[in-house]
């Protein structure tokens, strides 16, 4: 990880500093002090133009760094990407051309290869067994198939045929054999690495570099794949930098996550050892290395889409103990939660029985990530609704086996033993917490989070090196933030919004297509700097 190697007391004179700035980001996203972040859409985003595609497209293979850093390619290097149902041509035709540019030869893998279908047997998949926004209640079921066969013959009929990224990884290990060519490649929505774990030690040769993420126009038109380098992992660092010296902390977010835990020093020396990976960060620790004193997750969001607003009950060591509401996705994880397998279980290591405990899992740090609602609404193959955890202040809960971090052999052989999966599933996503730590030596709290802007945002040298390419406070400012009645819009949470977020953000769809939305967002050019790599 690329954590910085700080002085405290430097750090904590500058964290005074971000107090101040946070004011005046919050300002500049249309918030007075103590509200919460007006929505906002880009304008720029509405029927985007598709002739901008090979601008965006070159601004996208020069970035070097997140989820899909394209531009870790050389010149006469040759990269393979595992395209999927939801691929725009066009989008896929401009990523080439730049690529090419570079001198970089990019060859796609179609969509159907790892499925076990022809061609035609694909396309006629996909006229009934596509992932949609409102589907939120199938995330169990279509982001994880270790968790399917718990699930009663009746229920999986419902989900039918899914073909999402878990669902295909296990067949790359016998492509890449008949492909001993293939050197670099990106694959995946999500779950970096992922492809590559899956093709196993045989294939280390090969190597992942990242998603591939930009499958329609309003993802690569973003100002997601611009948004330089230097400066996201300045803001990387600074979120994690004062880990090291955690002893307590809070996350909370309005629709009424309240999470506060306490950490013994040896607890948050384990904590600083895993900060996360690049945009997806580990913003509070594994769960099983604190006590919680208060433990509620409430969000009507996941990787899959949306569902009513559930809520997650923890115990003081961080196990699921309750779901409330949520709809098909409640009832759901209801049923795996009394499944006998998960119920009784205990795992050797485990501060209690039972095998549902959160689990950590990655907070956004990219300002210009969008939710990209016309994905959601089309369908895709893989999981529909992960455009939006990939911007910054966005926090995605999950769920798994107490034994996701450590991986105790004793743990892994127990699991093996009881026929117990080691994964983890149903993802919660919440858009404006407030993230606080209590440090060990002073006993200060600083704010990391406030209502969803990252304080980072306000460092002066986060400001000072985004000011090489342009004004800061455009090249800081969020894209898009969601309009949720009772937060920061006009209208009641749960009258309006928590029964059915869908429906809302439906009509919000709505308003913005016909040109009538009451929160666009202006467009900026980005300036030659902007381009992460030259």
């Amino acid at each position: 990880m690329m954590r910085l190697k700080l002085v405290v007391g430097l750090w904590i004179g500058a964290m005074v500093l971000f107090g101040t700035g946070l004011m005046d980001l919050a300002q500049a996203q249309g918030t007075r002090q103590g509200q919460y972040p007006k929505p906002v859409y880009p304008r720029y985003l509405v029927k985007p133009s598709k002739q901008r595609l090979l601008e965006a497209a070159r601004i996208a293979v020069r970035q070097v760094y997140g989820r899909a850093p394209f531009g870790k390619l050389q010149r006469g290097q040759t990269v393979h990407i595992f395209l999927q149902w939801a691929q725009d041509p066009q989008v896929w035709e401009a990523v080439k051309a730049a690529w090419a540019e570079r001198g970089v030869t990019a060859v796609a893998i179609p969509p159907w290869t790892l499925t076990g279908l022809t061609e035609a047997e694909y396309k006629e998949w996909g006229k009934t067994n596509l992932v949609h926004g409102k589907d939120g209640w199938k995330e169990i079921g279509v982001f994880e198939p270790a968790y399917m066969e718990f699930l009663p013959e009746s229920l999986k009929k419902e989900f039918g045929k899914q073909l999402s990224d878990y669902f295909i990884w296990p067949n790359i290990g016998a492509y890449f054999d008949k492909h001993p060519e293939i050197k670099f490649y990106f694959a995946g929505i999500g779950g970096r690495g992922a492809a590559a774990n899956a093709a196993g030690p045989r294939h280390k040769d090969k190597i992942q570099l990242g998603n591939w993420i930009y499958e329609s126009p309003q993802e690569l038109l973003s100002k997601f794949a611009g948004f330089p380098g230097d400066v996201w992992n300045l803001i990387d660092d600074r979120i994690v930098a004062p880990i090291p010296h955690v002893a307590e902390g809070t996350f909370t977010d309005p629709e009424g996550t309240d999470l506060h835990w306490v950490l013994t020093p040896e607890q948050t020396k384990f904590w600083a050892e895993q900060t996360g990976i690049e945009g997806h960060l580990n913003v509070y620790p594994p769960v099983v290395e604190a006590t919680w004193k208060k433990g509620v997750i409430r969000a009507g969001a996941n990787h899959t889409g949306f569902q009513p607003t559930m809520t997650v009950h923890l115990s003081e060591k961080g196990r699921v103990i309750r779901v409330e509401g949520g709809g098909k996705t409640g009832d759901i994880f209801r049923m795996l939660m009394a499944h006998p397998k998960f119920r009784d279980v205990q795992f050797p290591t485990a501060p209690e029985p039972g095998y549902w405990y959160l689990m950590q899992d990655g907070f956004g740090t990219n300002p210009k990530a969008v939710r990209d609602v016309e994905y959601l609404k089309n369908g895709t193959q893989t999981w529909a609704n992960m455009a939006e955890r990939n911007r910054a202040g966005v926090q995605h809960f999950s769920y798994s086996h107490p034994a996701s971090r450590r991986m105790d052999p004793k743990d892994v052989a127990y699991a093996n033993t009881n026929g117990l999966p080691l994964k983890h599933t149903m993802h919660m996503h919440v858009y404006f917490p407030t993230v606080r730590y209590k440090l060990a030596d002073t006993g200060e709290w600083i704010t990391m989070t406030d209502k969803g802007i990252l304080a980072p945002l306000s460092d002066p040298e986060v400001r000072a090196l985004a000011s090489k390419y342009g004004d800061p406070n455009l090249l800081l400012r969020y894209e898009w933030i969601p309009e949720i009645p009772g937060i920061n819009a006009p209208g009641d949470y749960e009258k309006e919004y928590a029964a059915d977020p869908w429906g809302h953000i439906m009509k919000e769809w709505a308003k913005i297509q016909a040109g009538t939305y009451e929160y666009f967002g202006s467009d900026y050019a980005l300036t030659p700097g902007s381009r992460s790599a030259q």
